[in-house]
């Protein structure tokens, strides 16, 4: 009996979309939980878009995609899906990932003549020096918590802001899914809402950038609840921020603001349900981190650092 409903009973969750068409796997997700591309987003359509794009482009780096041809091809036909259904939804055609990735379509039978080779550039020739330049600029990082009396101005703070977004927008992300969200906070009375979940030093910053990661964009390796690498992801986006910020002369704190201190307490959660209300932050943006920026009152003290061999593993 339970053989005689199996197959009609797969058939009725394939058409409802609740389960994948093994014959069809180009209609949906390639990552858990494997939905019909028509019910995604249109972010989380771009994230898959770009996902399968580099996939399939760095599989001309690896030297694998004549061998793994098949499973490119099925990543080519999702491709031109998405295409699709954002044609149907009005995107605009000149948005970067659709045109980056319809090049990647078009070059598809000879990648490395029609796409890599006319798009790459000549590397620049080694020169040990500068590694020096940039370690003596990052040497001067400092946490800053005490701020100077007189800062920028508004205008000046939210267009430092989006050099700071921009700068972490060129950071690398895993299967280049771009997963970043940023809500910028120049108002004391935005920066308030943080009061008794985060100090001083923070909310009296002039300039304040939350960090959130898209969920949605995260599919799971170990059947957990999103990629560990979310937090990579994030990491790497926020170090340009805090560069691109310092080389403005401004000192920068990065505060940790996680799921894990945010629910270590019950008033924590409460305020930060309530500041996600106030800044219209939704509930798929996974906590990170907020980077505090402002004009320094003073540099303080250079922190002990362990020696470069304590850290390398013999």
């Amino acid at each position: 009996m339970k053989k005689l409903l199996k197959k009609p009973l797969k058939k009725i969750l394939i058409k409802a979309g609740l389960k994948m068409d093994p014959a069809k796997q180009y209609l949906y997700s390639s990552v858990p939980p494997y939905k019909l591309i028509t019910n995604l987003t249109e972010e989380e359509l771009l994230s898959l878009m770009r996902h399968e794009a580099h996939r399939i482009e760095k599989s001309i780096y690896n030297d694998i995609f004549e061998s793994k041809f098949n499973i490119y091809n099925e990543k080519a036909k999702r491709i031109k899906e998405i295409c699709k259904e954002l044609e149907q939804r009005n995107l605009d055609e000149n948005e970067p990932t659709l045109v980056w990735a319809k090049q990647i379509l078009t070059a598809f039978n000879d990648l490395k003549s029609n796409f890599i080779e006319p798009y790459s550039k000549v590397p620049q020739s080694y020169d040990l020096s500068k590694a020096q330049e940039y370690v003596d600029f990052v040497q001067q990082r400092r946490s800053v918590r005490v701020w100077h009396d007189k800062q920028p101005s508004k205008d000046e703070l939210e267009a430092l802001a989006d050099q700071c977004i921009d700068a972490a927008r060129w950071a690398p992300s895993s299967g280049n899914r771009q997963p970043w969200q940023f809500k910028v906070l120049t108002e004391q009375q935005d920066k308030d809402l943080l009061k008794k979940i985060k100090e001083e030093h923070c909310t009296s910053a002039p300039l304040l950038i939350f960090i959130g990661m898209d969920r949605r964009l995260y599919g799971s390796l170990s059947l957990k609840q999103f990629e560990t690498a979310l937090y990579i992801d994030a990491g790497a986006a926020i170090m340009n921020m805090v560069g691109t910020a310092q080389s403005t002369g401004m000192g920068t704190c990065w505060n940790h603001f996680g799921r894990d201190m945010i629910d270590s307490r019950e008033i924590n959660k409460k305020i930060y349900l309530n500041f996600c209300e106030h800044m219209a932050i939704p509930d798929y943006i996974e906590p990170v981190a907020i980077l505090a920026i402002g004009a320094p009152a003073y540099m303080p003290p250079t922190p002990a650092r362990v020696k470069v061999q304590s850290l390398k593993i013999v």
